[in-house]
């Protein structure tokens, strides 16, 4: 009698839980295994109380401008207990003064050379502490991020990233009679257009395309210079020598080397990424001539792909004494609201996918200008960059300049390309 009477007083308080669970609608198999948790939902954040600190950041690449809008105004109204000091000079003299940042930034092709300095810092741990949503951001610049280490870590969040585009000068267009550039080109098509826009005019030449630099042209296929594993140059191949024989196809235009200055005239089109938007948005601003925007000219085999990823990140150091307040930095970057800000007012492109960013892209910053066609294409992957990228990367560039100058051919540049970079490699670690 005592077992049975203790069965049904325990079946009685089983049935009292349930009723209660159904009555606040709970599901008890969900309140056993914490609710929507279960099927896939992430639990409550956890809030990360941050106490007043001054947190220092390491950005050559961030102008005053750019950090007030992007951290200094939109952290003081959700932070106000955090302060951004911008630090100033090379890294290695604040290191060796005892100041080393708490934030630093850097393009995906210029981080891993901070390693030498111990600042470097896969940032998973704060991530997950800080609930903080990858998935915001569009993939290609996450795993940009990650095919850097082997072991895919994440040593840097983008905040804002490169578009390419073909800028051109109307008035330039307008003057010759010519139609402008449509979306879709080739790059065999775009210098047979600047070919014909290539003249002298007034006395003064007129370069018909200005492709900006060397190494782009071989972007759209995700070309390393040096293998990041095995530390070998990767440049006497078919890849960088189509880069070198396009590039000789627009420069070997009589008038068309040395390059001119887009943002003074002299250029009828620029093909060149966002970083120089400011420079073009100055010039149009003081009337010098009004813009146009076409999509970036591709190749057949890569078409609707422009160069390859290139976007800035930023970074808690691997020192940092305040990390979650620096965390917060982060957070308030990449928000929506301040990256709407920085796409809408500042032509600044988001690397979020949020299609309403790309929607109003630059419309206060060149209002009046359609810019939509730099959303056409797509960057090619990241590639994993070698830590001495930055100073294979000039001698590339040098090769190049003596083709251009007539003083090699191409196939000896690049098999000298390839020697000199194998021998700085080997200086450099000293074998």
């Amino acid at each position: 009698m005592v077992f049975r009477s203790l069965k049904i007083f325990l079946f009685s308080i089983v049935t009292v839980f349930i009723v209660a669970a159904c009555g606040n609608g709970v599901n008890p198999a969900q309140s056993a295994s914490g609710g929507d948790t279960a099927k896939g939902a992430s639990a409550a954040p956890k809030t990360v109380e941050i106490p007043p600190t001054t947190v220092t950041l390491f950005a050559g690449n961030i102008n005053q401008d750019v950090f007030q809008y992007m951290i200094v105004d939109p952290m003081a109204k959700k932070y106000p207990q955090i302060t951004v000091e911008k630090l100033t000079g090379k890294i290695a003299d604040l290191i060796a003064a005892g100041e080393t940042p708490d934030l630093m930034t850097g393009w995906n092709g210029g981080i891993l050379p901070n390693q030498q300095y111990g600042v470097v810092n896969d940032m998973t741990s704060l991530i997950k502490k800080h609930n903080f949503d990858l998935s915001r951001f569009r993939d290609v610049y996450i795993k940009a991020i990650t095919v850097l280490t082997d072991k895919g870590e994440m040593i840097g969040i983008p905040y804002y990233t490169q578009f390419n585009a073909l800028y051109y000068n109307k008035d330039i267009f307008d003057k010759f009679g010519v139609p402008y550039p449509k979306d879709g080109l080739t790059w065999d098509e775009a210098i047979d257009l600047g070919k014909r826009m290539t003249r002298v005019e007034n006395g003064e030449q007129i370069q018909g395309l200005n492709y900006a630099a060397i190494q782009r042209l071989a972007f759209p296929f995700s070309p390393d210079i040096i293998n990041a594993k095995t530390e070998k140059a990767t440049i006497n191949n078919k890849v960088w020598k189509r880069a070198f024989e396009t590039g000789m196809k627009n420069d070997t235009i009589p008038g068309n080397y040395p390059n001119r200055d887009f943002n003074k005239g002299q250029v009828a089109m620029f093909a060149n990424v966002g970083d120089a938007l400011p420079a073009v948005r100055t010039a149009v601003q003081q009337g010098l001539f009004k813009v146009g925007f076409a999509q970036y000219p591709q190749f057949k085999e890569a078409p609707n792909t422009y160069g390859m990823v290139d976007a800035h990140y930023i970074w808690v150091t691997k020192t940092s004494k305040h990390p979650d307040a620096a965390f917060k930095v982060i957070e308030v970057m990449t928000s929506h609201d301040v990256q709407m800000a920085a796409s809408k007012t500042y032509g600044r492109y988001s690397p979020l996918k949020d299609p309403e960013l790309q929607k109003h892209f630059g419309e206060d910053y060149l209002p009046g200008v359609n810019m939509q066609s730099i959303f056409k294409s797509s960057p090619a992957p990241g590639t994993a960059f070698s830590e001495l990228y930055p100073q294979g990367k000039n001698i590339v560039v040098d090769e190049y300049k003596q083709v251009a100058t007539g003083k090699k051919d191409i196939n000896t540049a690049l098999r000298d390309a390839d020697d000199r970079i194998n021998k700085m490699v080997a200086d450099t670690r000293g074998n």
